[in-house]
């Protein structure tokens, strides 16, 4: 698949979320973000209000309800948990939302 297919599919994903999903923000991160030149997968952080405590839950619901068949990788935090994890100085979301491409929020 050419980088255009992907990110084509990748919009399609994002329209999917949006409609089926309603989060706040999605962002795309990693490999897709950088558009590095071996792309093996799609990492999405998802920030959504009401989602299970567990999550392990957040992200099978993800999976029942996305129709793709791309490689995602789907990370689902609350607002809350995301401003918790900047405040704590976390490097992973800090770089997230340094680097990633928001998509939608």
């Amino acid at each position: 698949m050419t980088k255009r297919e992907l990110f084509l599919r990748i919009e399609d994903l994002k329209l999917q979320l949006v409609a089926k999903y309603a989060p706040d923000k999605v962002i795309l991160f990693g490999s897709a973000a950088r558009d590095d030149d071996n792309i093996n997968d799609v990492d999405l952080l998802i920030v959504k209000d009401d989602v299970p405590v567990f999550g392990a839950e957040r992200i099978r619901q993800l999976y029942r309800l996305m129709d793709t068949d791309l490689p995602v990788d789907y990370l689902v935090y609350r607002p809350s948990e995301v401003a918790e994890r900047l405040s704590l100085g976390d490097p992973f979301i800090t770089r997230v939302l340094r680097e990633g491409k928001v998509l939608y929020g």
